[in-house]
């Protein structure tokens, strides 16, 4: 028992850092507003443009979808909001079995949409939330950078599943600039985290490991994509969602039979996509959105595997391999609560569950290597023996 209390009281100052991360990022708003809210608490009046069956109670709106119907929508347009270098957007909302559509977008959300001169819809990130099936209210928010040469800003709720009905309440837009205090607590805490990691790298013996090369790489791996900006990670999985989209596009160009000179219009001919052309894409979009929690779990699955085989090279006791499961949670952990440093990402349950389920599976592969390994030597001790 003294045994395991040293162990803890080793990594008491790991698991201090952490609680502390967790609770003041938590609380921290890294934004100040900077000026009155663009749109706050509107009502049916203030929409610009309404679709389907929209309708206001008290400043909640109900957006619902009949099965067959069309999508309902409600855009509202904010004046001088392009003044703004960056915005955000909060809101409540509620979903009642809203069933995803054809896309994979085809749901619930709320959306800052910017718009040209020509009233051109400017693509770029806009989704502040996406919902679909039945969940309770909960409270969402997101921070929008205003690209250049946008005229126009309309916050738009969706409802544009194929059926469902929800709810959005307490809608605020308003334009913010990020605190100078973030930098420097920003700077504090990662100051901390740099010096436990020095700490625990000796009190672990991370250097004396046989297979600390491997560990260690791998575990940079999972710091650098922990710390990589979400608008980088956003921004590659559109620019290959449109690549795919694009290629998939000019195959259906090529199927298409040739048109005749006298009714083919001007200009290169537009491609028609079939029901499966559009299953593909749908099916690379989805996996796509999957790579994310796909690293999560391939990298400290194979942590945990690594780091495994590194404690059977080393002839470790067995109890060892229950200190070094508690040490692989607290890592997972703690590279969450990293994520609340960065300027767009924030910890989730859900990514450190992913975490675990890697490890579930290495140390599950781990242990039949062991089995196997050890059934492999009692056969060839069989046939020596004969």
């Amino acid at each position: 028992m003294s045994h395991v209390l040293e162990k803890l009281r080793l990594r008491l100052p790991a698991i201090i850092l952490l609680a502390a991360t967790l609770s003041f990022w938590g609380l921290y708003d890294r934004h100040e507003p900077v000026a009155p809210p663009l749109l706050q608490m509107p009502g049916m009046a203030d929409a610009t443009r309404g679709r389907g069956d929209c309708t206001e109670t008290n400043g909640v709106f109900t957006l619902a979808v009949p099965v067959g119907g069309v999508p309902a929508s409600l855009n509202f347009r904010m004046p001088g909001a392009n003044r703004f270098p960056l915005i955000r957007v909060r809101a409540r909302i509620r979903t009642d079995r809203v069933e995803q559509g054809r896309y994979e977008w085809s749901c619930a959300r709320i959306l800052l949409l910017q718009y040209d001169a020509g009233d051109k819809w400017i693509p770029g990130i806009h989704g502040v939330v996406a919902k679909k099936g039945t969940a309770g209210w909960k409270t969402c928010e997101d921070v929008f950078t205003i690209a250049p040469g946008t005229v126009h800003v309309d916050c738009s709720l969706q409802q544009g599943g194929s059926s469902g009905t929800a709810w959005f309440d307490s809608i605020q837009v308003e334009p913010v600039r990020l605190r100078p205090s973030f930098a420097w607590w920003r700077g504090l805490f990662a100051l901390l985290w740099i010096g436990t990691g020095f700490l625990f790298f000796r009190r672990c013996r991370l250097h004396r490991r046989r297979l600390r090369l491997l560990i260690l790489l791998n575990a940079l791996a999972i710091l650098a994509g922990t710390l990589m900006p979400g608008k980088w990670i956003q921004e590659a999985s559109e620019g290959i969602k449109a690549e795919a989209a694009r290629q998939v596009a000019e195959q259906a160009r090529r199927r298409a039979p040739p048109p005749s000179a006298s009714t083919a219009p001007p200009g290169p001919a537009k491609p028609v996509l079939t029901d499966a052309d559009t299953a593909r894409i749908d099916q690379f979009n989805h996996a796509v959105g999957s790579a994310h929690e796909a690293g999560h779990f391939v990298l400290f699955a194979t942590l945990c595997f690594l780091v495994y085989c590194s404690a059977a090279l080393e002839r470790q006791h067995p109890s060892y391999f229950a200190k070094v499961a508690f040490d692989l949670l607290l890592f997972a952990a703690i590279t969450e609560s990293l994520q609340l440093l960065t300027l767009d990402r924030t910890a989730g349950v859900r990514d450190w569950l992913t975490d675990l389920h890697g490890m579930l599976l290495a140390f599950g592969a781990f242990i039949a290597l062991l089995l196997g390994r050890g059934l492999f030597l009692r056969l060839r001790r069989v046939s020596v023996a004969r």
